[in-house]
């Protein structure tokens, strides 16, 4: 019991130790701002979970996301402060009375905007709608939007995935300090986390093999059962869903296309190929109708901003230069530059060759192939920064949270295991 009771506090307090060292050491005014009111709520928390009423009335929880989300976002939305990729959102939005959603590299050379380049995909635009439409203040700030759509995708994807205690695992989430410090500077990268754990969530119930004949009515009404999950790992996914909810993410940001492939490559290994061309198809679609109209009518201005800028390749450099291993081989020069490119290149291929020799066949190998990929990419990627790690901490997190995390893929069951289990199934 006592144990119980201080293991709330000893998480509080590391994370006011961690955001009190981003309060001294951090250079934006923005992340100064959220480590120092964030510094005094989790100190003030892990003083409250000590208390004897706490656990009753989640007190701790309460004062973590207050002081570490509420309070800071509220300051920095209500005085139009934030770091320059939410601004990005913004202006995004507003070009939509233009006509378009991307400026060349030519207006951009030009213009006023010396972070002028949006690397993002069409449906981020949506979380700057709000700004565009009735300017600024708390009520139209993309970070607000950002996070209410993170809490409603991640609780779903936690519920989609067999919790029980979806609600408050999703609050102690943005209450922590992955969720909390990107989200009150920036919060764009977040939607795109809460797609892609959804996706995984309605890919975390497919069977590794299909059913025998004549028990597919069986397992499709009961694949809730415990012990036809034993037999059938996966009973009951939704591969349509999932590539809804993987498209959308991949049609927000580039970031989200590995796990298009490598849930692409579980549904094939573990289903078979028609759920991964129904997941495929799903995906296609969002795809399509999300950036077939601009390819369409921006096809030059799309590849600038969302494939040559987030390499470098463009007259403005990005922003992005936190000191990762690619990004300092990319700032000795065009040599260095290229050859980043060239070991980002080289991994992608060396990890695609491993997914393809052993490709998963649950939701833990893919994520785990999901979290390599995505350090890989933003450890030698030219331009990267600290923050994108929220990629792949974020959605191990939510394995962890979901119960999976420790998960093992079972051996399909056979025809006697098969038969054992539906019988144990009430009809």
């Amino acid at each position: 019991m006592r144990s119980q009771i201080r293991e709330p506090a000893v998480r509080y307090a590391a994370f006011a130790i961690f955001a009190a060292l981003v309060a001294l050491l951090a250079a934006p005014a923005p992340h100064r701002l959220w480590g120092g009111c964030a510094a005094v709520a989790y100190g003030c928390a892990g003083l409250a979970s000590l208390s004897p009423w706490a656990r009753a009335r989640h007190l701790p929880l309460v004062v973590a996301l207050a002081g570490a989300v509420l309070a800071p976002l509220g300051w920095l939305a209500a005085h139009g402060v934030a770091m320059p990729e939410a601004g990005v959102v913004e202006r995004s939005a507003a070009l939509l009375q233009h006509g378009r959603l991307y400026e060349t590299s030519g207006a951009l050379t030009s213009g006023p905007h010396l972070y002028g380049y949006d690397p993002y995909l069409p449906v981020m635009m949506i979380f700057g709608l709000p700004h565009a439409m009735f300017g600024p203040g708390i009520a139209t700030d993309p970070r607000v939007w950002d996070g209410v759509a993170f809490a409603v995708l991640t609780g779903a994807a936690l519920r989609v995935a067999g919790s029980s205690q979806a609600v408050r695992r999703t609050a102690l989430l943005v209450a922590s300090p992955l969720i909390a410090f990107p989200l009150t500077v920036s919060g764009n990268d977040l939607p795109v986390v809460g797609l892609i754990c959804l996706g995984l969530a309605f890919a975390s119930a497919g069977p590794p093999h299909a059913p025998a004949p004549g028990q597919g009515g069986a397992l499709a009404g009961r694949w809730r059962s415990p012990a036809l999950r034993t037999a059938f790992p996966g009973a009951g996914a939704r591969p349509a869903a999932a590539g809804l909810a993987l498209g959308a993410a991949a049609a927000m940001k580039a970031t989200a296309w590995p796990a298009l492939i490598i849930v692409g490559v579980l549904f094939a290994a573990r289903n078979g190929p028609r759920p991964a061309g129904r997941f495929a198809l799903a995906a296609a679609a969002v795809l399509a109708a999300a950036t077939g109209p601009v390819l369409a009518t921006e096809p030059a201005a799309l590849i600038q901003n969302t494939i040559m800028f987030p390499l470098g390749l463009t007259r403005t450099v990005s922003t992005a230069a936190s000191p990762l291993p690619g990004h300092l081989l990319a700032a000795t020069g065009p040599a260095g530059h290229l050859a980043a490119i060239v070991l980002l290149v080289t991994a992608t291929a060396m990890l695609a060759g491993a997914l393809l020799l052993f490709p998963p066949h649950g939701i833990p190998g893919a994520t785990w192939f999901l979290v390599l990929a995505f350090t890989l990419m933003f450890t030698l990627a030219p331009a990267s920064r600290w923050g994108y790690f929220v990629y792949p901490i974020g959605i191990y997190a939510w394995l962890w949270l979901a119960g999976h995390a420790g998960a093992r893929p079972r051996a399909p069951a056979g025809p006697s295991g098969t038969k054992r289990a539906l019988a144990s199934i009430p009809a």
